[in-house]
């Protein structure tokens, strides 16, 4: 199945005032002639081109398909049933009422947004589409219509959002050891399949992963020492990390490297405060900060829950994201955020990582991993409840980069309703992203029928 998100504009024809000389009574909504719609049509999709590049530019999966033209009569559709059918998403340009071919394009695809715009001139549809776009919430399907009156920064959170949804509906989860029971268990597991779609692609167990680590270790060390060597080249400092710690820590790393090689994956998780640490002196923390920030993802404690929030946060944002334990400091109003795999390229794939200094994991004392020296800004926080019906959102600001005795990677976040958010804790761990994504967070709750619960 592909992972690109395809976007289909379907353009509403004016049934009337489609003459070459410009109508002067009896329109509502722009279109005069037909020189005011290939006009505008022109301009439309031209500016949904640049939009649809400048989240390829973001590194969205994202295509714009060739747009349809078709009358605003549900029946309009039979002809060109099999190519919307082939788009996840119509955006609806409703030049024109959009008649009853809005209901059949949802029925065609996964979801339809309507797109309005005001100025120079008003469309039709922003008197017309509300009114259609009610009766679909009405009926039910709400989570998959969605309306846009103008505004071309809403869209491309919608599309954002949707694009994480498509992203994590079509992963390949590798998973080493079972589903954490401390996170939901097997049971949110199948709820993230029933509520995204995602589903754990391969299993390896412990034994088979301890009898590859030790293959690697025998075999592959000079590929571990240069992934150590790199490791700590770019590191500002380096405490309580001896040779050993770096080349298991790297040696982990080539093993779920080849894990995500051999099943196409970009996704892996391991359940690694187990019996796994003791049996390879090693955990997955370096493994994990060097994923993320290649721009797959690693996910700590094989967490059912907050493990498709960490892959989908990744993917509406288009950024590393930091999965972590959190706390919340009352008297202070922050939140203190903190495990030991983050990433250091939190701005941006193509952003120049944080300064780090390289420790070993905080419970074990082995192997190693990443402390960044967070920098000032804001941040998106959220968690998903268990039975995957609520999702908190918190949008706060960083402030510093603490030195408790808890997880390596630790950051202070400064939130405007601290009691508030302890009240309404979801989950057990939360991913945290650097950027303003709560709309697109709403958005994809509103697609999912997640209730959202904000802090902003």
């Amino acid at each position: 199945m592909g992972r690109e998100l395809k976007v289909t504009p379907v353009i509403s024809i004016p049934s009337g005032f489609m003459g070459e000389e410009p109508s002067k009574t009896g329109y509502w909504g722009f279109v005069r002639s037909r020189g005011d719609y290939e006009k505008e049509k022109g301009k439309v999709l031209e500016e949904l081109r640049e939009l649809v590049e400048k989240l390829k530019d973001e590194g969205f999966e994202i295509a714009l398909l060739p747009e349809l033209e078709l009358p605003p009569r549900a029946d309009a559709i039979m002809g060109v049933y099999d190519r919307i059918r082939g788009s996840d998403v119509a955006i609806y340009l409703t030049f024109a009422p959009p008649g009853d071919l809005c209901y059949a394009l949802l029925e065609a695809c996964r979801y339809l947004i309507f797109f309005e715009k005001f100025k120079p001139d008003t469309y039709a549809g922003t008197l017309f589409s509300p009114p259609r776009y009610q009766e679909m919430k009405s009926r039910g399907l709400g989570n998959r219509a969605f309306i846009v009156e103008g505004d071309m920064g809403k869209l491309a959170r919608i599309l954002r959002a949707l694009c994480g949804l498509k992203m994590l509906s079509t992963s390949k989860p590798i998973c080493v050891g079972p589903i954490n029971s401390g996170f939901g268990g097997w049971l949110s597991l199948a709820l993230a399949e029933e509520k995204f779609g995602c589903k754990i692609a391969r299993f390896y167990t412990y034994d088979q992963f301890v009898e590859g680590f030790e293959r690697a270790w025998e075999r592959r060390r000079d590929e571990a020492k240069a992934i150590a060597d790199e490791f700590t080249s770019g590191a500002a400092r380096i405490v309580e990390v001896d040779e050993e710690n770096l080349l298991r820590a790297a040696t982990y790393h080539l093993v779920l490297r080849d894990y995500l090689e051999e099943n196409g994956s970009d996704w892996v998780t391991v359940n690694c405060l187990s019996q796994l640490i003791g049996r390879v002196k090693a955990t997955p923390c370096m493994s994990f900060a060097l994923l993320n920030d290649e721009g797959k993802v690693g996910t700590c404690e094989a967490d059912p829950t907050a493990g498709p929030l960490h892959y989908l946060m990744r993917h509406i944002s288009g950024r590393p994201a930091f999965f972590n334990d959190p706390t919340v400091n009352e008297k202070d109003s922050t939140l203190i955020l903190a495990h030991c795999t983050s990433p250091t390229r939190l701005l941006g794939l193509n952003e120049p990582g944080f300064r780090y200094e390289v420790m070993t994991h905080h419970e074990s004392n082995t192997s190693a991993t990443v402390k960044p020296i967070y920098e000032k800004g804001t941040v998106t926080v959220a968690g998903l409840s268990f039975d995957y019906d609520e999702m908190l959102i918190v949008r706060g600001e960083v402030i510093g980069t603490p030195r408790l005795r808890i997880c390596r990677s630790q950051v202070e976040v400064k939130v405007n309703a601290p009691t508030e958010i302890l009240e309404d804790w979801r989950g057990f761990h939360w991913v945290m992203v650097y950027g303003d994504y709560v709309e697109e967070l709403l958005f994809v709750c509103k697609a999912t029928g997640i209730k959202p619960i904000t802090h902003l």
